[in-house]
């Protein structure tokens, strides 16, 4: 007789230092603590000739699959692009789709944003519009903090007369001042932020201040749009802080995401001299059960996310008519999708 198939969504892990099983809530505080985890940090340190650096602790979880999740430990010096090839390998890599992260609103991807597939009705984008975007994310680069305070004066002695007056006089001598590209988009970042949104209340009386935010607003946009490094290549340390939450995306049709944090950061070394990224604890594989016989599962059909109703184990699958469907049952947040088998 059948039974009802469920998953048993597991919030326990394994310590990659002591073996220790931990409540998925109890892990961070147990890394905090975990003995051999600080021995493990004391050995790597003995090594005089290896010379420390900031380091990051990040938990990645499964957005709408929290079950699945690790603590992991990074260089704030990569890039990434280290960090996505990373969630790849481990847990999303299937047919080389694309990928992105998302954080404080600036999304984060090696493909312009208006990147396009051949699809019916659609033209393939050509080769040579492609460089031109390059060209330009890349523009302001390699520029000295005097070229980039001069490419910036510039773009604002452009501006219509008319327009002049609405940026004021301190910021306008602000943005001149020689910065390097880093210390300017720390800057802008921190003007917008700063600026009100909007007068509550539009009236005779302020409609010319309500012009001069906005005008404000867009200019400062128009400028982080301008030389923001966007791509994969930026470094953790440029955009990433302690308590900063993000999300990545991988394949934009069958989309795997995924929710990270940053947990906490120290000074030391990375324990594995192979491997830049470091893994501290992973979830005990959820078991998911047969939908036939309610035995764990082996087996799922591909391209469903209701992974209770369609998981069978290796001998019921064999009596399913979507046995030529299937992908095997694995620990990751992508299981059952696209063409993912671990």
């Amino acid at each position: 007789m059948a039974t009802s198939s469920k998953t048993s969504v597991t919030t326990k892990g394994i310590c990659n230092f002591c073996n220790g099983e931990f409540d998925k809530a109890k892990m961070t505080q147990h890394l905090k603590h975990c003995k051999q985890r600080a021995a493990a940090i004391a050995a790597s340190t003995e090594d005089g000739a290896k010379q420390k650096q900031r380091l990051f602790h990040i938990l990645a979880e499964g957005r709408y699959n929290p079950q699945y999740w690790m603590h992991l430990e990074i260089p704030a010096s990569e890039s990434l692009f280290t960090l996505d090839g990373f969630l790849r390998d481990i847990w999303v890599e299937c047919c080389d789709h694309l990928s992105a992260f998302e954080i404080g609103g600036t999304s984060y991807r090696d493909e312009p944003g208006d990147f396009s597939f051949e699809i019916i009705g659609a033209e393939v984008q050509e080769e040579k519009e492609e460089d031109e975007v390059v060209e330009d994310e890349e523009e302001y680069e390699d520029l000295s903090p005097e070229e980039l305070g001069e490419e910036i004066g510039k773009f604002l002695d452009e501006e219509p007369p008319e327009m002049r007056n609405m940026l004021p006089g301190e910021l306008r001598a602000e943005l001149r001042k020689p910065r390097s590209r880093d210390d300017l988009v720390a800057f802008l970042k921190e003007r917008l932020n700063s600026m009100p949104k909007r007068i509550s209340l539009l009236t005779p009386e302020n409609i010319e201040e309500q012009r001069s935010l906005y005008f404000q607003r867009t200019t400062l946009k128009f400028l982080l749009d301008m030389v923001e490094d966007r791509s994969l290549g930026v470094s953790l340390e440029n955009v990433l802080k302690v308590g900063q939450k993000f999300t990545y995306e991988y394949d934009f049709g069958s989309t795997t995401e995924l929710k990270l944090k940053v947990i906490s950061e120290r000074d030391g070394v990375v324990q594995e001299e192979d491997d830049s990224v470091t893994i501290l604890a992973r979830n005990v594989p959820p078991v998911i059960l047969c939908k036939v016989c309610g035995k764990p599962a082996t087996k799922v059909v591909a391209g469903y996310f209701n992974l209770e109703e369609n998981a069978y184990c290796n001998k019921c699958v064999r009596r399913s008519e979507d046995a030529d469907m299937m992908l095997p049952v694995v620990n990751s947040p992508r299981v059952g999708v696209c063409g993912y088998t671990g």
